[in-house]
């Protein structure tokens, strides 16, 4: 359990450390010292940055990084001529809780005698983590891109895969660095749209898009990204990418439509997925209709999407394959250390006693304040085992930053899944009510580095929804819509 000053009192944060403290600090100094000589777009890109870094602050329990983020987020603001005085406000608390708990710290008595410390100690060292790459210099020369790093790379540090989608093409590089300046414009002939930007802490994203096959070649030498694009290829000859990528599974079925290859070159392209059943062991969540356990459902349906998945070419993991407690701070901690592309929480709703027979739906959430007392009641019920004691302006605070950086990515990815269940088992199941995607604070969510959503596949309280949450084949139509939801916001958000 980690414990980290916010406010005037002591709050704990149920989560685990996401980032090593001393390599946050040094990206967090590093962007501090550009703020006096940055322009405003600049500026403003550094705030942004800064923002992420004050989330990985607080969910590693970082007291440095937090205070340091935070000084850098005011500066940035008034610079921008944007009302700071929420963060004063919160700085100042920290700043002052601290000096408060050094005044309160014993002092040993003097003995004396001296600590002779010897050269030679044999404590170990801990190991040390590997610095991500940083980007230097991207330069164009005619049809090709140069990436220079401060370091040489190799195949291990660039993915990639390519996208068809309503006649709009792209090959798309992931680079694992970091770009510590605005990427300069690039314009390729023939190429209509070519961008570069930090996707997220430790990855660049390079996108090539056209109304056109776009036919481009990865090489390195000497450690620098050449990225070619071929300008009139022979259409008889395939331009293969010199970059390591998952081959797609062989089939012996019939052939499919030039959609379905589409989405097969798409799934194949090593996204990475984690798949977090709720609640486990100790921890039975919602007890319904007759006694059903939220846990088993949800672990069962979990592992039912996480086939399916793979099936389609994702990596996918589960935080736990079986009835186990975890507490939900290592749930996302988990997927930040497996660089997830989304992390996906599936749980099983429950009404009040009075309505304990009439509520029903199936409803997505993403992070966020919650907007109606609803919300508020699920989201109290799912966070029961997050014990913490932050005040509403430290909540408030934390999930600002958040807003910024993820909610648009979550809340378009709740929108596909939500679309994505209902017309899966709606073919079937006429009934089932739509409840909706909806905003609320779900602890388990606030560690995600990536975009995060919390699914209530159903009421278990519900004598009908209890019965077809235990049934197999409405856990697999329940799976394949999600899995469905999951597909479409690849295809629309690259």
């Amino acid at each position: 359990m980690e414990r980290t000053i916010i406010t005037k009192s002591v709050w704990i944060l149920l989560v685990s450390i996401s980032l090593l403290f001393a390599n946050n600090l040094a990206d967090i100094n590093a962007l501090y010292k550009k703020i006096p000589y940055a322009s405003k777009s600049e500026t403003a890109k550094i705030l942004h940055d800064l923002e992420n870094l004050y989330i990985s602050a607080v969910v590693a329990g970082d007291k440095k990084g937090v205070v340091k983020t935070l000084k850098g987020i005011v500066k940035c603001q008034k610079l921008l001529g944007l009302d700071a005085s929420t963060y004063e406000r919160e700085l100042a608390e920290i700043t002052t809780r601290q000096s408060q708990a050094k005044k309160s710290v014993q002092i040993k008595p003097n003995t004396g005698q001296k600590q002779v410390t010897s050269k030679n100690s044999s404590k170990p060292k801990p190991p040390e983590k590997k610095r991500v790459h940083a980007i230097r210099s991207i330069k164009q020369k005619n049809n090709t891109i140069i990436i220079k790093f401060d370091r040489p790379i190799s195949k291990s540090q660039l993915l990639f895969f390519e996208i068809n989608s309503n006649g709009r093409y792209k090959d798309i590089y992931d680079l694992k660095a970091n770009l510590g300046f605005q990427a300069p414009k690039l314009n390729i002939k023939n190429i209509k749209s070519t961008k570069i930007a930090q996707n997220r802490i430790g990855k660049v994203r390079l996108v090539l898009e056209d109304q056109a096959k776009i036919y481009s070649n990865a090489y390195i030498r000497q450690g620098t990204l050449f990225i070619e694009v071929q300008q009139n290829p022979d259409k008889k000859q395939k331009v293969a990418p010199k970059v390591i990528q998952t081959k797609p599974q062989t089939s012996t079925k019939p052939s499919v439509t030039k959609k379905q290859k589409t989405k097969k070159r798409l799934y194949s392209s090593s996204k990475v997925i984690v798949i977090d059943p709720g609640h486990g062991g100790k921890d039975a969540g919602a007890v319904g209709y007759k006694k059903y356990q939220e846990k088993h459902a949800v672990l069962k349906v979990s592992k039912v999407l996480q086939g399916l998945l793979k099936k389609q070419g994702y990596k996918v993991y589960l935080t736990r394959e079986k009835d186990k407690f975890i507490k939900l701070s290592n749930r996302t901690n988990f997927a930040n250390k497996k660089e997830a592309d989304l992390f996906i929480s599936i749980h099983a709703n429950a009404s009040p006693s009075a309505q304990k027979l009439t509520l029903k739906g199936i409803e997505t959430f993403f992070l966020s304040p919650a907007k109606t007392a609803k919300a508020k009641r699920i989201a109290a019920k799912e966070n029961r085992s997050a014990v913490t004691n932050m005040n509403d302006m430290s909540k408030n605070t934390l999930l600002s930053f958040l807003n910024k950086t993820k909610i648009v990515q979550s809340n378009k990815l709740a929108i596909d899944i939500q679309k994505g269940m209902l017309s899966q088992v709606r073919k079937k199941h006429k009934d089932v009510r739509d409840g909706g995607v909806r905003e609320a604070p779900f602890w388990v969510l606030v560690g995600a580095q990536m975009p995060a959503v919390l699914v209530e596949i159903g009421y278990i309280t519900n004598p009908t929804e209890a019965g077809r949450l235990f049934n197999p084949f409405y856990q697999k139509s329940l799976a394949i819509g999600i899995a469905n939801g999951i597909n479409n916001y690849f295809i629309n958000n690259q």
